[in-house]
């Protein structure tokens, strides 16, 4: 991803896990190895009793995500993972309430996020979901932190936020892209491509995930053949999908957001065998049965997260349903955002207050070590007899490193079929512990 002024910068959390410290493992038969809208919050978001024990704490949480934008298909299941989230802890009656106020983040074509959290900031929340754009939260996160609240993104994989200097207040349940670009570079290699083009986009996620998969395509001994980039919210491919095309590729990566929807037109116009095309989290479900101007049977995504239990998946469809918003089509983030929420009320509960700090210097604790539990209720209840918690949730393990990223992740795996329905096909999973 572009470049950064505070990338390399100290963070309070230093890293201590590189990219050789991943083991990679397939669940399996791909096997891998180890390389490199609701209510409305306002004021008074800090209530506090202190000492480790809540009781009628008021958490007031805001959202960034993508109403609008490049990124919208994912806005979706992103509120819904909070909203449920939400719901479940009010539910619990555990001693404390949660008020969310949702605003739109756009994309990096406009300043939404900026005044989305100009607003939030005003209205007195304590920490903020989102943005889904690494791109996005990277404008943002001085904004944020500085104020001394905490992001949580459920989706961001910009490597450069592991070393961002946020003074502890930044975290994110996805993974990443170092381990995305070695789920998708060693699927590409085991589907027995030897040479390979990459048309992606020129920002923070394009950059930074195309470094990653060059790095693990050329470790399997692939050739990129063509890599060709692209100004972000691009409409015209003819050019770029002639440069890709050239070298007469094994295979084709596609890095990008919705833009997926003019180049496929133009590789269909070339006779383009769809079945050697890949794509990953920013793009997968962006063309769904509704697009009939092309068809990408055969093409393959990467989409860090377990795949959503059909049980969650219900849980979500019934929320939109209650709300009379449309059914989900993509559930991609939906998990991550539940537990981002659910971690942060957590974190609250076990610090006694929900102030930015006490959320922050708790998140930790109740993703790892403890008595392991699986929703808010159980954890809850946990928390109030005394006990260290370990939070297990709907996107899998959670477990934070000092940076304040996942330690350990899934990637799954997608397929699509005729008419652009989509298949789950396998799931990865990495662990930077080992």
């Amino acid at each position: 991803m572009s470049a950064l002024s505070k990338a390399s910068a100290s963070r309070s959390r230093m890293l201590k896990s590189t990219l050789g410290g991943f083991a990679v493992l397939g669940v399996s038969a791909l096997v891998l190895s180890a390389c490199a809208t609701s209510g409305s919050g306002g004021g008074g978001g800090n209530d506090s009793n202190g000492g480790g024990s809540a009781e009628d704490l008021t958490l007031n949480l805001g959202t960034i995500l993508p109403q609008t934008g490049t990124l919208a298909v994912l806005g979706p299941p992103e509120f819904a993972g909070v909203d449920l989230a939400v719901q479940d802890i009010n539910d619990a009656k555990a001693g404390i309430t949660v008020k969310v106020n949702h605003k739109d983040s756009g994309d990096t074509t406009t300043d939404l996020a900026t005044q989305s959290v100009t607003a939030l900031l005003s209205s007195g929340v304590s920490a903020i979901v989102g943005a889904a754009s690494s791109g996005v939260s990277l404008s943002v996160i001085d904004q944020v932190t500085g104020a001394g609240v905490v992001q949580l993104s459920p989706a961001n994989t910009s490597p450069a936020f592991s070393s961002y200097d946020d003074d502890g207040y930044y975290w994110r349940t996805a993974p990443s892209d170092v381990l995305q670009g070695q789920v998708v570079g060693q699927k590409i290699a085991s589907d027995g491509a030897t040479t390979v083009s990459i048309l992606y986009g020129n920002n923070d996620y394009g950059i930074g995930l195309n470094d990653n998969v060059k790095k693990t395509l050329e470790a399997q001994g692939v050739q990129v053949v063509a890599d060709v980039t692209f100004d972000e919210a691009a409409t015209d491919f003819a050019g770029a999908v002639t440069d890709v095309l050239a070298p007469n590729p094994d295979a084709v990566l596609m890095i990008s957001y919705d833009e997926i929807k003019s180049a496929s037109e133009q590789f269909a116009s070339r006779g383009f065998d769809f079945s050697k095309l890949y794509g990953v989290d920013g793009n997968y479900g962006v063309i769904t049965e509704k697009d009939t101007n092309v068809d990408i049977a055969g093409a393959q995504f990467t989409n860090p997260g377990v795949q959503a239990s059909e049980d969650f998946q219900g849980r979500l469809q019934d929320l939109v349903k209650s709300q009379g918003n449309a059914p989900l089509t993509v559930f991609s983030y939906g998990p991550e955002s539940y537990d981002g929420t659910t971690l942060i009320a957590l974190a609250a509960l076990q610090g006694g207050a929900t102030d930015g700090a006490t959320i922050r210097d708790n998140l930790q604790a109740v993703s790892e070590k403890g008595t392991k539990c699986d929703n808010f209720a159980d954890c809850a209840k946990l928390i109030a007899d005394g006990e260290d918690i370990d939070y297990e949730g709907q996107s899998g393990p959670v477990t934070f490193d000092e940076n304040g990223d996942p330690s350990q992740a899934y990637v799954s795996i997608y397929k699509y079929e005729a008419g652009n329905k989509t298949a789950y096909e396998d799931s990865v999973f990495g662990d930077l512990t080992k």
